[in-house]
């Protein structure tokens, strides 16, 4: 889980508030200390009965300011409702004013157990980040895209003037329409000149429904390169003047000839202008030249690469897409077609398997990429997404189509099916709306349950999948936005026995060798995405998947160079970072590690099963390599060079 903690606003917030109007800001007569200000005594944190992800904060105090540092940022509000669309441990912090000055308490931390993904539905998320479970990397603008009224990284806008028309407006406020700069000095030799390090910066920003909202940093500068992850928070309760915050060491990025020049690139940064190609913030200049708004200019790695991507017409704001509901065309047709050995037909029955490495989802409408988009991305397991129950391997859905019209059968009920405007109706035998449920998934938090008498085909494919769901949320305009989805295949017709999956094995390319260089250690390698392939891997490593409960199997034997102690019991075990996550010597402890036949010429058998839930990948994330236990048991030869001088040869690799 995250914890979102806010003690580096704190400092700020107190030069906010003590910055107030005495009209804005009472002074309480009472003298509070920290003890004082605690949750349920001087304030109140509630989630909202209805929607959890939104928190009912309150002030029980009387005749004093409250001062609040939320995730949302700093408020002097007596009552404010936070909108936190992701699930993690959040903290406020709590102060009043008081004669002494501010007065802070403890933070108080709460869970927010679920993500609402309807709280992202303002276009300025995807615009921003992409999307959930998708990520959005930003450049500084270096030339003239025709976009932002900017030819450079950074403009120059009066604080007192934000429409550089005379009109004396200061309210700073989202969109091109409300405000202009007063200067764009595009590229300059003592500003930020051509060759400036500072282009080959850049700061992304994720939505990921595990991590929240995230962001990775990257600037080049003269004096070095900074690198830091961490999160932001998007404040949009006020639509027309979002805010931006960053956590974890990260900030607003600009150039380092800046830093000294505004005090605050972290909190509560304008977000003047953001498009799905441009970005635009604004932090206020503090230093001996006296308050200014800086715009620091950026534009997608997408629409930098191709620039034809951005609209000629109209370069301003992009309008979010309408919700577009799911249609298949022809639906009757594909939902009977079959395919064996790469031919399809279309026959009168179906079968669908639940499909078991990723049962179900979440499908919402992103506007600004106008499309439908997945929210799980396989990362089951968490409180908000639990693993299925193990029932689904026994469910089956059978529909059928006949003289009297479509069937349908679960194998606990069964009736008549409509199949109407890219939906499926399911019904008993004499027409009644009958509900079904097609899986569940308890965790500790919720339970999921996919179930329903009327299901949105969103997905039809016999080569890929079949997907239907049922509205999770609708929009301000009553058009469903998102749907909880089963996920299910097709079930293969069988045309013959089929065997496990083998892996080939170029035992030329082997790597015989002791672990970290030490002799105790003794190893076959077959992949190792940090180093060592430099004449190639024995495998296909992109072959190796292990969905869930698979099993990999490798039969091996030892032809020369280990001379085995008298007595010796030694282990040989499968040692991966997915599954067993051991190396010498805990790895000989781990369960499917098994007995090493010390016999002269014997087959070793080693195992590993995927018990983590979820399909396991190699490429690029984990090693593949066999231990062999000499450490005190065996003496093995070695080259003058000191590398193991064994000989080995790998039988078989197998997925089953």
């Amino acid at each position: 889980m995250r914890l979102k903690s806010f003690f580096s606003i704190l400092a700020g917030a107190a030069l906010i508030f003590s910055a107030c109007s005495p009209e804005e800001y009472e002074m309480g007569a009472k003298t509070y200390v920290s003890d004082d200000l605690v949750e349920g005594i001087a304030y109140t944190v509630t989630p909202d009965a209805n929607d959890p992800n939104t928190i009912h904060l309150t002030s029980l105090i009387k005749g004093a300011t409250p001062l609040w540092v939320t995730p949302s940022g700093p408020s002097q509000k007596t009552t404010l409702d936070l909108a936190l669309p992701f699930a993690g441990e959040y903290s406020v912090t709590f102060g009043a004013s008081t004669p002494a000055g501010p007065v802070y308490g403890e933070p108080y931390t709460f869970k927010v157990e679920t993500n609402n993904f309807a709280m992202l539905e303002d276009p300025i998320w995807a615009n921003l980040a992409g999307g959930v479970g998708k990520s959005r990397k930003w450049v500084p603008i270096d030339k003239n895209f025709g976009i932002g009224r900017c030819s450079g990284p950074v403009m120059y806008m009066s604080h007192t003037d934000v429409k550089n028309d005379g009109s004396n407006i200061t309210d700073l406020m989202i969109g091109s329409a409300n405000w202009a700069p007063n200067w764009d000095p595009g590229i300059q030799s003592w500003l930020i000149p051509a060759d400036d390090p500072y282009f080959q910066s850049y700061i992304t920003f994720g939505l990921d429904a595990v991590k929240g909202c995230t962001v990775e940093l990257h600037r080049v500068a003269a004096s070095g390169t900074t690198d830091a992850t961490g999160t932001f928070n998007l404040n949009v309760s006020d639509p027309k003047r979002p805010v931006i915050s960053f956590y974890g060491g990260t900030y607003s990025l600009h150039n380092e000839g800046f830093d000294d020049v505004c005090s605050n690139c972290t909190n509560d940064i304008k977000i003047i202008e953001c498009t799905p190609y441009l970005l635009q913030v604004a932090t206020m200049r503090t230093n001996s030249e006296g308050p200014w708004w800086l715009v620091w200019n950026f534009i997608s790695e997408e629409a930098y690469n191709d620039p034809s991507i951005i609209p000629t017409e109209d370069p301003g704001l992009l309008q979010p897409a309408e919700v577009q509901q799911p249609a298949i065309e022809d639906l009757a047709t594909k939902l009977f077609t079959t395919e064996i050995n790469g031919v399809t037909y279309v026959g009168n029955e179906a079968r669908f398997l639940i499909n078991d490495e990723e049962p179900y989802d979440w499908t919402w409408w992103n506007g600004g990429s106008a499309a439908w988009e997945s929210v799980v991305k396989g990362q089951y397991g968490s409180s908000w997404a639990p693993v299925a129950d193990a029932s689904i391997a026994d469910y089956e859905l059978v529909l059928s189509s006949t003289a009297d019209g479509y069937k349908w059968d679960d194998g606990t009920n069964a009736g008549r099916l409509a199949i109407e405007d890219g939906k499926l109706k399911f019904m008993d035998a004499d027409g009644n709306p009958v509900e079904i449920t097609v899986l569940t998934a308890t965790g500790d938090k919720r339970t999921v349950e996919v179930k329903g008498s009327e299901f949105t085909v969103m997905a039809c494919d016999v080569t890929s999948s079949f997907q239907m769901g049922v509205p999770a949320t609708t929009n301000d305009k009553g058009a469903v936005d998102s749907y909880l989805c089963a996920n299910l295949n097709y079930k293969p017709i069988a045309t013959g026995p089929t065997g496990p999956t083998e892996i080939k094995v170029d035992n030329s390319k082997v790597q015989i060798l002791f672990g970290d260089g030490n002799p105790d250690r003794l190893r076959l390698q077959f992949y190792n995405p940090w180093g060592g392939g430099d004449a190639g891997w024995p495998i296909d490593i992109t072959k190796v998947k292990l969905k869930k409960n698979q099993t990999l199997k490798i039969q091996y034997k030892v032809l020369s160079g280990i001379t085995w102690n008298e007595g010796a019991t030694p282990k040989t075990v499968i040692m991966d970072n997915n599954i067993g996550n051991a190396w010498e010597d805990d790895c000989y402890n781990l369960a499917h590690a098994v007995a090493f036949d010390t016999a002269e010429g014997a087959v070793q058998t080693v195992s590993v099963t995927n018990t983590t839930g979820a399909t396991v990948t190699y490429e690029g994330s984990s090693c593949i390599c066999i231990g062999i236990q000499n450490k005190g048991l065996a003496t093995v030869a070695a080259t003058e060079d000191g590398q193991p001088d064994v000989k080995v040869e790998i039988i078989s690799m197998t997925i089953e």
